[in-house]
């Protein structure tokens, strides 16, 4: 048996909607973020050289950006690597997965913050000088 309905009240309350729509919308943004990271990092891999504070210490604090192509059975391929190097001609190979991870967060902060920006100026703002 089912217990009295009361006409206008639901039995269960409703599930919030928003949840999966936000969460493929974050997966979305950051697979992108993530395809235009690399993508930059394949036209203008230099720009990994600004992160040199990061990967680079004292004495080898200077950055560059190697690449290296060789040609084999299956074509021609280029290989980059970020490289430490010091006054005396020390070298540190911090090689390109931790840089261009930093680099694809680094884009998706931007993105982050460009899009809170937008959402926040389109919000509609109350008018507190109002005279009642």
């Amino acid at each position: 048996m089912t217990g009295p309905v009361e006409l206008g009240v639901e039995p269960a309350p409703r599930r919030r909607r928003g949840v999966m729509p936000a969460l493929w919308w974050v997966i979305g943004a950051v697979a992108a973020v993530g395809m235009f990271a690399m993508i930059a990092s394949v036209i203008w891999p230099g720009q990994t050289v600004y992160l040199a504070p990061v990967f680079c210490a004292q004495p080898t604090d200077e950055a560059i950006v190697v690449s290296d192509t060789y040609t084999d059975g299956d074509g021609t391929s280029t290989n980059f690597a970020l490289y430490c190097v010091g006054d005396r001609g020390q070298t540190i190979d911090e090689g390109w997965l931790r840089p261009f991870l930093l680099l694809w967060a680094a884009y998706l902060v931007v993105v982050a913050v460009v899009f809170s920006v937008v959402r926040l100026s389109r919000r509609p703002h109350r008018n507190t000088d109002q005279e009642d």
